[in-house]
């Protein structure tokens, strides 16, 4: 079950941003020169948010410290950075007050780990839903202090203040001690500012995008080189630009490598070829070309309470198609398998001029 898009619209923008007809006119001039240039697209729709929950648990220490507990774990795509955004946006305090804690099961009981382009999904919804539960224990604690009512109170730059009145106000460090068992219990609550929360969701968000390729091939020797290359996705929404773009970029070179050198080769008789990074090729700097890139935020997911969509896998799941569109453009023959390497693409370049 789809959660939401505008798959017209998502290829309408990226076709305006590579600007289509002018890409398309340049390929057909290049081929009128004898050139074998081509264009190719991929539109992908992909899975993302895999439950079933995930937990977060958000206390606010002496310190005035948020300190944030998850589940998850860092596999470098910036889970620290993100989470710890989500966290000081919802508690309203600057992300270097935001301590997040993962991958030690001595302080983390829960977790569902890091997989399936579910970490902001699903860690962030519940670091955000713990987040909304600790800015109502901070409220409990100062309508005593501050002699107010509870509708008339708001969090604002890491303090709880009395609305039209900010003079009249108390921050982190000053919640955190009367949260402190002998302020506390004196007052009869229950002393700390400690809440956690598990974040379930059966169905999945659904982000969605278009990669666009543009490629010379070398007939004689099969060598692809990429001329132009955007990658676009909706992520629903952003929580931080450069990391999207990152793992858009970073997701691509994968792309990359299944499109032009990773293979799995076995003998006749069973025996794997592909046993060391010598025979299994991966892409490097010196095979990934510039990359121009387009992050949409349209078509929030329904499923969380953040909106957000996965991004760690828009970048991959494309790179194929849109590459072997644009070598079966250049060359007029239809490319069936990948990897696309040399001698594969040289064999496709000499039957289509015998076509």
């Amino acid at each position: 079950i789809y959660d939401s898009g505008n798959y017209p619209g998502m290829l309408e923008k990226v076709l305006a941003k590579i600007d289509y007809p002018a890409i398309k006119a340049s390929s057909e001039k290049a081929k009128r020169e004898g050139r074998a240039v081509g264009v190719g697209l991929g539109y992908f729709v992909e899975t993302s948010g895999l439950g079933p929950w995930e937990y977060a648990r958000v206390e606010v220490d002496p310190r005035g410290k948020v300190m944030v507990y998850v589940g998850c774990a860092s596999v470098g795509q910036g889970v620290e950075t993100s989470l710890s955004q989500i966290a000081a946006d919802a508690l309203s305090v600057n992300p270097e007050d935001v301590i997040i804690v993962h991958g030690d099961t001595n302080l983390v009981p829960f977790g569902m780990g890091s997989n399936a382009s579910r970490t902001t999904v699903m860690a962030g919804s519940a670091v955000f839903r713990a987040c909304e539960k600790v800015k109502e224990r901070l409220f409990q604690l100062a309508v005593g202090a501050l002699e107010i009512d509870l509708g008339d109170l708001e969090l604002a730059n890491g303090r709880v203040t009395a609305r039209g009145a900010p003079e009249r106000s108390l921050g982190l460090v000053e919640l955190a001690r009367l949260a402190a068992p002998t302020s506390a219990l004196k007052i009869g609550i229950q002393p700390g500012i400690s809440e956690f929360d598990f974040f379930p969701m059966t169905k999945r968000a659904y982000p969605y995008g278009v990669h666009v390729a543009q490629v010379e091939v070398d007939r004689e020797t099969g060598i692809v080189k990429i001329l132009r290359y955007l990658v676009s996705e909706d992520i629903g929404r952003a929580v931080n630009p450069m990391l999207v773009e990152g793992q858009m970029v970073g997701g691509l070179a994968q792309g990359f490598g299944g499109a032009f050198l990773e293979e799995f080769a076995f003998s006749s008789d069973g025996q794997p070829l592909a046993t060391s990074f010598m025979d299994y090729l991966l892409p490097t700097a010196m095979e990934v070309p510039h990359v121009e890139t387009l992050s949409v935020e349209e078509c929030r997911s329904p499923w969380n309470p953040l909106g957000v969509k996965g991004a760690g896998e828009g970048g991959i799941v494309a790179a194929g198609g849109a590459i072997a569109n644009a070598v079966s453009d250049a060359l007029g023959m239809e490319v069936t398998r990948l990897p696309m390497k040399p001698e594969y693409v040289r064999e496709l370049a000499l039957r289509g001029s015998k076509k």
